[in-house]
């Protein structure tokens, strides 16, 4: 079987974050990065996004971003490969026009185990399958096809958490006894598999690149948030795009942090048009198959 991928150009594997740093914060706008991404794919380099965002989002958004590779989608929880995309895509499980490997317990566990522990102790919160997609628009801003799409969860549940701090303590624990943990977004909790997280998600797509043929490459990770941080941490060259507010995340990663000077789409667009500019990948740390 042949593969669609082939091995790029510049030897490069970019994954980033979404909303803050490839999208804007405000209008969810990419125009400004559309420079760096048709140098990206004029180079034959994957551009993975990795966000907190469901698979049925993100078929949208890779279209509109004209991305034809793999996502890793809820935070880490799953790793979709496009069918014919890698010609060893076994272990897979199919999901629409990808092949998936889930790394966090499936969606209806996930439910049955927050259920049961609303009805066992008392606590106070609302997920997503508590509410209909009209709730869903005015909580997040989102239009309602959008709504729809977040809600369709594959192994993650995002919650509004409207108990104590002290009850959220109790009920932070009980998740950890019982295989779980929390993820904290910009509006919602999310509950996801123990250990699961972007950084172990791109671990196991850089394996995948590397039984695959393409193994001697640099990883460049992009984000802004406190979520963004272990992927950061686990790619050769970790790049901090400067936030709305004019901050940026705190990140230790000595050497193999650069920190952009525009926010959003604008810095990460800064990064990869000079990136590119220069006669080979700032190699620095460099870690041959590691994703």
């Amino acid at each position: 079987m042949t593969a669609r991928f082939q091995p790029p150009a510049r030897p490069l594997l970019v994954y980033t974050d979404l909303d803050g740093t490839l999208l804007d914060h405000d209008s969810y706008s990419f125009e400004a990065a559309r420079p760096a991404l048709q140098r990206l794919r004029q180079l034959g380099v994957p551009v993975i996004p990795v966000t907190s965002k469901t698979l049925a989002e993100l078929e949208v958004l890779l279209d509109d971003l004209d991305l034809d590779g793999p996502c890793v989608a809820e935070n880490g929880s799953l790793v979709a490969i496009p069918d014919g995309y890698f010609a060893d895509l076994a272990g897979l499980q199919p999901a629409g026009r990808f092949q998936v490997e889930y790394l966090s317990p499936r969606y209806r566990d996930i439910l049955d185990m927050l259920h049961a522990l609303r009805r066992d102790f008392g606590y106070v919160f609302t997920g997503f399958a508590d509410i209909d997609d009209r709730r869903i628009a005015e909580i997040t801003g989102l239009e309602a096809r959008a709504a729809q799409r977040a809600r369709q969860r594959l192994c993650s549940e995002p919650l509004m958490w409207q108990d104590t701090a002290s009850a959220f303590d109790d009920f932070s624990q009980q998740l950890q006894q019982r295989g779980y943990t929390l993820v904290r977004g910009g509006r919602f909790f999310h509950v996801l598999g123990q250990k699961t997280d972007k950084a172990f998600a791109i671990e196991r797509l850089g394996q995948r690149y590397s039984q695959n043929g393409f193994s001697d490459f640099t990883s460049i990770a992009l984000g802004d948030s406190p979520n963004d941080i272990r992927m950061l941490q686990a790619a050769d060259i970790a790049v901090v795009v400067r936030r709305k507010d004019g901050d940026w995340l705190q990140l230790d990663t000595p050497g193999r942090s650069i920190r952009t000077q525009a926010s959003g789409p604008e810095g990460w667009n800064e990064f990869f048009m000079q990136q590119l500019d220069t006669p080979a990948p700032a190699d620095t740390g460099k870690r041959t198959g590691h994703g």
